[in-house]
Parts: structure tokens; sequence; C-alpha cells
């Protein structure tokens, strides 16, 4: 975990001196027309060394094809289940849900024919909670607020005209929590398919 966050810290002090013209670019891009974007993000991850799925729901605009900001919201798609101490007892099983909005941001520094490379970055505020027990017998053991940053990376490559396949991979840190005694910061990656339902429908109507 700790030389994953280091190598992320490094690339990002390596994109530094490029930052003046990333600026440049993004201002120009955002003086263009913008439209209505929505999406689901689908990520991989990893709660106490088990798998686990989040899924998300985004809306925002996008600027010439390129620059993208947003909200959205992200949730386990199922909770992370394990045993750990729970008043004294040993081994209780326990139930993890995690849930938060994400304003976020995307900037594709490169596309070229059917390849495109995005930057995906963006935030979580929420509540994740500690479950024992089912059905009445079923209580919060613990309740923590949450705040974390994600960066990534993808790459696409888009075929038939109307689909791109992607896949990334990127980082969730923790930024603070309370109250929870549990391990959250981990790798993320992600894969997915996309439809240009936006080139579709202009074809279509022609």
């Amino acid at each position: 975990m700790r030389r994953l966050t280091v190598l992320f810290g490094i690339g990002a002090l390596a994109c530094l001196p490029a930052r003046g013209q990333l600026m440049d670019s993004l201002a120009l891009f955002s003086r263009q027309t913008p439209r209505i974007t929505a999406k689901l993000d689908s990520r991989g991850s990893f709660i106490r060394n088990s798998h686990v799925r989040l899924m998300g729901v985004k809306v925002g605009l996008e600027h010439a094809g390129r620059f993208q900001y947003g909200l959205g919201y992200t949730f386990l798609v199922h909770p992370a289940e394990f045993l750990r101490t729970v008043d004294g007892v040993p081994d209780v099983p326990v139930r993890l849900r995690m849930g938060y909005a994400t304003p976020y941001v995307e900037y594709a520094f490169f596309q070229r024919g059917p390849w495109e490379v995005r930057i995906p970055v963006q935030f979580g505020l929420g509540r994740v909670s500690l479950l024992a027990g089912n059905g009445r017998d079923k209580r919060v053991v613990e309740r923590s607020f949450l705040l974390t940053y994600e960066p990534c990376m993808t790459v696409q490559y888009r075929f038939l005209r109307y689909f791109g396949a992607s896949a990334g991979w990127g980082f969730r840190l923790v930024l603070a929590h309370t109250h929870l005694d549990e391990p959250l910061t981990a790798p993320i990656y992600l894969l997915g398919v996309k439809v240009f339902f936006g080139d579709l429908m202009r074809d279509l109507e022609r």
C-alpha cells in the first residue's frame, strides 16, 4: 500500500512542469459548448484483501469531448463480509457497507484514431458502517464519516463506430474517517464497455 502511494506521489510531481499547458488546454476546452453526459461506473477494489465491486452513476457536462466534470454516487454492490472482534467477542461475522457522493473531473489528454487515454479523478464524501447479526438482531457496530480521493488512468479503444472498450487502474486514498478501525485505502481497477449513443442518434436522424 505504502509503495503504491509513493508511486502516485512521484507521478503527480512528474506532471508539475506541464501544469501551465494543462490549465491552458482546460481553459480552451471549457469555452466550448458543453453537452450533458450520464454513465454507469463499475470499479473493482479490495477490502481486507477480499475482492469487492463498487457501482456508481454519474451525471455531468463534457466540453469538446475532452474535459468532463459532474457529480455521482458510488456504493458497494454487495456488503464486504469478514470476521472481527465485537464488544470483546472474537470472530464475529460482520458486514461492511459503504456509499458516498462523488464529485469528479476527467481529462482526455491523448486522442489518436480509435485510442483515447483519460485521467478521471473523483472525491468521495459519504458514510461507511459495520453491521453484525441478521434480521431483528441486526445492529450497527460502527459508523463513520468517509472522505476519499481516487485518481485513475484509463485507456479506451473504440470499435464498430458506436462502441468502446476501456480498462484502467488507480488508487483509493482515504483522507479522513472517524470511529472505524478498518483499512479502506486500496488499489482500484476499471473495466467497461461504452456505447456512444450521441453518435448513434445523430446517424439515425440523417
